[in-house]
């Protein structure tokens, strides 16, 4: 489900939480709200509060996900609360159809009818005056696809809070001023090492793949001889072959049809031309009658023949196509 799908049921539920109580205020814009339970009377003697503040946390993933209801005062006893974390019935089988609003305004009612004592000694109830929201759930995205177990709950949430609740105040502040507890508290977190788990196994893979890769590089560089091999092969071939069709064109066009018309109507001009030639040498006496008549005849032979060549050409469809 993308986030546009989330958005119209998680303003449905946040809605439903203003309807069904009243002193609703927003902490941060649909990620906390506070809601306040009052039971008449602002004393607190004998133990007994006479006012609760629940602090609603909404997951990023809400409505799917449950919601964190959390209390303050911290350090309160009461069945449904512990770690001053709500643990009521309603949260625990929460669905998608649950109603935030109705289970809210049932803890409070819970909270007039019984209201939670104090604990007497614990290291919450020094240190603070509202518990921790729980950290918001993500997912690990890796180059083959998201990882079903990296999608923290708020199971996983809750832990995290009850490392850092379960804290004293001096320990809370060597935290704090210390970096290198900082460090090594922060590293135990269980969130934590799943996510170096994770990189370490992302790591492993990028190895093993790089492995792979540089295994196969004298496979790739013996194909880029063998495909460079090729290239000079096919260059040399293609030039031969440009040079054989360069020869082929010009044995071709020697018989073109123009190149055979225009060299038969030469020849039959040529002819023509040597027949008079012959025929103006007899009139100026320069041939005997017998060389005359035997040397025009040949001549006129030949023109007679290239002309009816000529003329058949000029008629054929094979040279001349209509």
């Amino acid at each position: 489900m993308t986030s546009k799908d989330y958005y119209k049921p998680k303003q449905e539920q946040i809605a439903s939480l203003f309807a069904h109580n009243e002193a609703v205020g927003v902490v941060i814009e649909e990620q906390q709200y506070e809601v306040s339970c009052s039971f008449g009377d602002n004393s607190n003697d004998n133990g007994v509060y006479s006012a609760i503040q629940i602090l609603v946390n909404l997951p990023a993933a809400f409505p799917e996900e449950a919601p964190v209801l959390t209390v303050s005062p911290t350090g309160m006893r009461h069945p449904w609360i512990e770690s001053d974390v709500i643990v009521a019935d309603a949260l625990i089988s929460w669905t998608y159809q649950s109603s935030l609003g109705m289970i809210v305004h049932s803890v409070c009612e819970e909270f007039r009818q019984h209201p939670p004592d104090k604990r007497n000694n614990g290291p919450e109830e020094s240190y603070g005056h509202r518990p921790q929201p729980p950290i918001p759930s993500y997912s690990i995205s890796t180059s083959s696809g998201t990882r079903p177990t990296s999608l923290p709950t708020t199971q996983t949430a809750n832990s995290e809070y009850m490392a850092i609740m379960s804290k004293s105040p001096e320990e809370l502040e060597e935290l704090l001023s210390n970096e290198t507890a900082f460090d090594i508290f922060f590293n135990d977190l269980d969130r934590v090492k799943n996510l170096k788990t994770v990189q370490d196994e992302l790591q492993i893979g990028n190895e093993n793949l790089a492995h792979k890769t540089l295994s196969q590089e004298d496979a790739v560089t013996k194909l880029r001889a063998e495909v460079q091999d090729l290239n000079t092969e096919y260059t040399a071939l293609k030039s031969m072959f440009m040079e054989k069709e360069r020869q082929q064109q010009e044995a071709f066009n020697r018989f073109s049809s123009s190149t055979v018309l225009t060299r038969l109507k030469a020849g039959v001009y040529e002819s023509d031309d040597l027949s008079e030639s012959v025929a103006q040498s007899f009139l100026e006496g320069s041939l005997d009658h017998g060389s005359f008549v035997k040397q025009f005849r040949e001549l006129r032979k030949v023109y007679h023949l290239r002309a009816s060549k000529l003329e058949k050409i000029q008629k054929d469809s094979l040279f001349f196509p209509s």
